[in-house]
C-alpha cells in the first residue's frame, strides 16, 4: 500500500549499508550514492503560504511592498533531459524519489511522466501537492496510472476562512474537489495509491481537525495532522501553548558569531536569525551520529539542477552545485570541495587547503533531526530486503538489525565492526565491475599491471612525500583509467593476482594509503577541476588494505 519499496536489486542494498557505515565512520568521500532522493518537478508555486520560502518570494511580488524577497533568481520546470540524466545515474540505488520540494509539482505538465520513468525503475514514489489547481480527468488518471505510490495533499483547515491563513491564494473547496475526484479515479482504475488530506494544526485551524477528518473518511482517504516548525507564537495550537523556542538567546548568539565569522552575518540577522518554536524532541540533539545523513544517503536536486544541501535550504547561495544533463553528473558534485569540507565541519575536522570554500553546512543552525530526517524511511528498506532475499543474506540482514529500527536506535560502533569484518571485502569486489562499466574501462590483469607499473615509476620519481604537484600527463593514462586499473585488480578472483598486485605495486599502494604522511602529493594539476579522484581511490584501497596485507605477508 502507498510508497512501500520495491527494489530487488542486491546492489542497491549493498549501497545503502555502504552509505551507512560510511556515515557512521565519518568518511569526507564516499563510494556511494543516495538511497533517497527530493527532486523537485518545479520550483515555482502559487500559492503565497507565509511559511514558505517560495510564498514568501510571492507575496514580495504580489504585494510590491519595496523590493521582491528573492530567493532563487532562476526558477524553473525540471526539464524530461535532466530527469533522465539523474535517473540513469542513480536509478540502480534509489528506494525512493519524492518529487516535491519548494514548488508545486502538478505545475509540470510532465509530472506523470517522471513517475512511471521512476515506477519502471522499482523506485518508490510521493508527491505533496497543494491540489488547488484546475486537473482535468485524462491528468489525474495519468498521474495516477504512472504508478505513483503516496499523494499528500497540503490543507491546513477545513473552511476557506481557516485554509487561507495559512494557503494564502488557495481555494479549499477545488481541493476538496480534487480529492475526492482522485480517490474515485484510484479505486476505478483499481490502483492503491495512498492519498493523504495532510493538515498541518495551527491555532486558527485546530477546531476544525475533526470536520476535515469526517472527509476524509467519507470519500476513502487517509487522514494526518502534523505539527509545524512555527515563527510566530500566536500560531500555536492548544496543545504547545506552553512550548519555548528551540533554541535559546544564548544559542542563537552564538550562531550569529559563526557567520560573522564568515562575513556573512548581516545576511543570518536578516534572514536566519529568528526564533522558532518546533514540536521535534531534544532528545536527538545527543543520540543522533554528528555527521548529517544529506552528504551521505539523501539529497534535493532543484527543478533546474543545483543540488541543496539538504530539504531545509533555500536560496541560490547555499547550493553545492548544479547537474547539467551529459556535461555535470550528481557523482561530480557528490566528492566536490564543498561537500568534502562540509563533511569535515560535521565531524570537528580541519579544511586545510579549502579555506576558499564556502558552504552553509560549516554553521548549520538547523536542529540535529533535520540532518537525519529520512532515516524514517529506513524500516521500509529492512522490510524489502528481507521480502526479496530472505535468509540467502545472513550479514547483510545482521547489518540491517544493527541499525536498530528507529530513529537514533542504530548501534553504530557494532554496525562498522561487523560492516568491516563481514561485508566491506564483499562489497567492495562486488563493486568493482559496476565502476569499470560506469568509466568505461574494462581491462585486463595484464592491461592493469602495466599501467600501475608505469604509474609507480612516475611517483618512484616524485618521491612519496613533498610538496610537488605532478602533471597527469605523465602518466600517460587518464585518470579514469589509473582508477579502472586499481579497481580491476581489487576486484581479482584469485589471491595469485591480488598478491602480484601487492608486490608490483606497492609504490601505488602506498601512494594511496592516508598514513604515508602528511605532505604526499596529490595527483593534480592546478588547471585542474577533478581534485577529489585521489580519495576515490584512496577509499577503495583502504577497504582492500587488511587483505592485500595478509596475502602479502603470506607470500
Amino acid at each position: 500500500m502507498g510508497s512501500s519499496f520495491k527494489k530487488r536489486n542486491l546492489s542497491a542494498y549493498e549501497n545503502f549499508l555502504r552509505a551507512k557505515y560510511e556515515m557512521f565512520s565519518e568518511k569526507v568521500h564516499v563510494s556511494t550514492l543516495p538511497y533517497y532522493l527530493c527532486l523537485d518537478p518545479a520550483d515555482k508555486c502559487q500559492l503565497r503560504c507565509p511559511t514558505c520560502p517560495t510564498g514568501i518570494e510571492n507575496e514580495s511580488k504580489f504585494s510590491k511592498d519595496g523590493p521582491p524577497t528573492i530567493y532563487r533568481e532562476d526558477r524553473q520546470k525540471l526539464s524530461v533531459e535532466l530527469c533522465d540524466s539523474l535517473l540513469d545515474e542513480l536509478g540502480d540505488n534509489l528506494f525512493m524519489v519524492m518529487f516535491y520540494n519548494y514548488g508545486e509539482p502538478l505545475l509540470n505538465t510532465h509530472l506523470h511522466e517522471f513517475v512511471r520513468k521512476a515506477n519502471d525503475r522499482d523506485i518508490a514514489t510521493e508527491l505533496h501537492s497543494n491540489l488547488s489547481l484546475p486537473l482535468s480527468d485524462q491528468r489525474i488518471d495519468e498521474l495516477l496510472s504512472a504508478g505513483l505510490g503516496t499523494l499528500a495533499a497540503s490543507v491546513d483547515g477545513f473552511s476557506q476562512e481557516a485554509y487561507e491563513i495559512h494557503r494564502v491564494g488557495g481555494k479549499v473547496e477545488l481541493v476538496h474537489e480534487n480529492l475526492e475526484r482522485l480517490a474515485k479515479a484510484r479505486d476505478r482504475l483499481g490502483l492503491d495509491t495512498e492519498i493523504i488530506y495532510n493538515y498541518l494544526v495551527f491555532k486558527h485551524n485546530e477546531h476544525e481537525i475533526e470536520a476535515a477528518r469526517r472527509f476524509a473518511k467519507d470519500i476513502g482517504i487517509s487522514f494526518s495532522t502534523r505539527d509545524a516548525l512555527i515563527q510566530d507564537p500566536s500560531w500555536l495550537p492548544s496543545h504547545r501553548k506552553d512550548e519555548q523556542p528551540y533554541y535559546s538567546q544564548e544559542h542563537m548568539d552564538e550562531m550569529t558569531k559563526v557567520w560573522e565569522e564568515a562575513g556573512r552575518g548581516d545576511y543570518f540577522f536578516e534572514h536566519e536569525s529568528q526564533y522558532v518554536w518546533s514540536p521535534i524532541p531534544k532528545q536527538f540533539e545527543s543520540v543522533l551520529p554528528r555527521t548529517c545523513g544529506w552528504h551521505y544517503g539523501f539529497s534535493v536536486v532543484t527543478a533546474g539542477g543545483p543540488v541543496a544541501p539538504c530539504c531545509a535550504t533555500t536560496k541560490d547561495q547555499e547550493d553545492m552545485g548544479t547537474v547539467v544533463a551529459g556535461e555535470v553528473s550528481f557523482a561530480d558534485i557528490w566528492n566536490s570541495d564543498v561537500y568534502t569540507k562540509s563533511r569535515k565541519a560535521m565531524i570537528g575536522e580541519s579544511s586545510d587547503g579549502l579555506e576558499h570554500v564556502d558552504s552553509t553546512c560549516t554553521r548549520c543552525y538547523f536542529p540535529k533531526f533535520v540532518h537525519h530526517l529520512y532515516d524514517t524511511y529506513d524500516t521500509r528498506v529492512v522490510q524489502q530486503f528481507g521480502e526479496v532475499f530472505g535468509d540467502s543474506e545472513p550479514e547483510m540482514a545482521k547489518a540491517f538489525a544493527l541499525l536498530g529500527d528507529e530513529i537514533g536506535g542504530a548501534d553504530a560502533a557494532g554496525f562498522v565492526a561487523h560492516y568491516e569484518q563481514n561485508l566491506l571485502m564483499g562489497t567492495a569486489a562486488k563493486n568493482t565491475s559496476v565502476q569499470i562499466d560506469r568509466i568505461h574501462n574494462a581491462l585486463s590483469h595484464d592491461e592493469a599491471m602495466d599501467i600501475l607499473r608505469q604509474f609507480g615509476a612516475v611517483i618512484s620519481s616524485v618521491g612519496l612525500n613533498g610538496n610537488q604537484v605532478f602533471d597527469e600527463s605523465l602518466l600517460r593514462h587518464s585518470k579514469d583509467r589509473v582508477m579502472a586499473s586499481i579497481m580491476a585488480i581489487l576486484g581479482a578472483e584469485t589471491a595469485a593476482e591480488q598478491q602480484s598486485f601487492a608486490r608490483e605495486a606497492a609504490l601505488v599502494l602506498a601512494f594511496f594509503q592516508s598514513d604515508v604522511g602528511k605532505d604526499s602529493a596529490p595527483i593534480d594539476t592546478v588547471r585542474s577541476n577533478n581534485v577529489t579522484w585521489r580519495n576515490d581511490v584512496e577509499a577503495e584501497i583502504q577497504k582492500n588494505n587488511r587483505l592485500i596485507a595478509a596475502q602479502t605477508e603470506a607470500v
